[in-house]
């Protein structure tokens, strides 16, 4: 994470979306960030001015090609990280989606190595998580480190 290229709106403080997507089977959407090498749930960025949920809706459909209809939101935590000699506020949005239309896909493969749905078990024994991911197995009573 040391080499890690930021842009300007990855060093200001932002609200970040993170969304709990699962498949009929109860597998949650991973993506394999290439950016920051973790494996994560879908995340992103809330723009400046827009509503937290329209954020989510936007980054959702932008990086997996679904339309969210229902969501509920089940945590939010403030981090702080240190991103090219800048302290950086984000106030982490996670939420469950309940009910979506089209079919997952990656439609952002320069950003996400692969995208696929697994089980809380296999995401439990990935070697490295993001935070948003850390937050939503901790929703579940499970707790561990970004890496293992």
């Amino acid at each position: 994470m040391n080499n890690v290229k930021y842009n300007e709106e990855d060093v200001s403080n932002h609200h970040g979306i993170a969304a709990v997507i699962k498949n009929e089977s109860g597998e949650v959407l991973m993506q394999e960030h290439v950016k920051y090498g973790f494996w994560t749930i879908p995340v992103g960025k809330v723009l400046p001015g827009q509503v937290v949920e329209d954020g989510l809706k936007q980054e959702v459909l932008e990086e997996c090609g679904i339309a969210v209809e229902k969501l509920e939101e089940i945590s939010v935590r403030k981090y702080n990280y240190n991103r090219n000699g800048e302290e950086v506020e984000v106030l982490l949005h996670l939420f469950n989606i309940l009910k979506y239309t089209g079919e997952v896909r990656n439609n952002e493969p320069e950003k996400h190595k692969q995208q696929k749905f697994l089980s809380i078990e296999e995401i439990k024994n990935i070697k490295y998580l993001s935070d948003s991911t850390l937050l939503y197995l901790e929703t579940l009573g499970i707790g561990r480190g970004s890496s293992i």
